[in-house]
């Protein structure tokens, strides 16, 4: 039997097949934002995959649900508090409430927070998280700047197939051969004097 919890995909497949069959479509809401009443109804009795597609649609604006990312962290966050959620979800949720930290979108922009957000995600497995972990440390945001952690999460990104994540990982090897070599000028430099 598949899980459709672990299939991402499928998931968000299921649910707009849902949404084109339902009888009740977002333009008759209550919900201002267009949001189908029979996923708010189902994600406010606690379904965290509906709770997570809900999520997904107000952080999106997708199938007619007009974008507000106060919604969108609001439900990311039940599901973080949600103690029967399955870990993937949790960690999914995660990885989006730390991009709302990191962008302040729907939330003051906090990039500790948005740290603790990413590595829970990335305990999970979601390679997106450990780039953004990495860029929070090659650029010191929230963080003291240190290249060696950005390249270690860069690398596991990497092992994971990432695509960006080998880019982002030459550049900063280049980066730290050149800031290597002008500290080592710098300093035959003041032995000169």
């Amino acid at each position: 039997m598949i899980d459709v919890r672990k299939n991402s995909i499928l998931f968000h497949a299921i649910f707009t097949f849902f949404l084109i069959c339902t009888p009740v479509f977002a333009a008759i809401t209550d919900d201002p934002c267009g949001c189908d009443p029979v996923l708010l109804q189902r994600a406010d009795a606690g379904d965290v995959n509906v709770q997570s597609y809900v999520a997904f649609l107000y952080a999106t604006g997708k199938d007619g649900v007009q974008q507000n990312y106060d919604k969108a962290r609001y439900w990311y966050q039940r599901i973080i508090n949600h103690n029967g959620a399955d870990a993937k979800i949790i960690g999914h949720a995660n990885l989006r409430m730390g991009i709302l930290y990191n962008s302040g979108k729907g939330v003051k922009l906090d990039y500790l927070k948005a740290m603790e957000c990413y590595k829970v995600a990335a305990k999970q497995g979601y390679y997106e998280a450990h780039l953004s972990i990495g860029v929070l440390y090659a650029q010191g945001l929230g963080v003291e700047k240190d290249y060696n952690q950005a390249l270690h999460w860069w690398k596991i990104a990497a092992h994971k197939k990432q695509p960006q994540a080998k880019a982002l990982i030459q550049l900063l090897e280049k980066e730290m051969d050149t800031q290597s070599l002008a500290f080592k000028q710098n300093s035959n430099e003041k032995g000169n004097s």
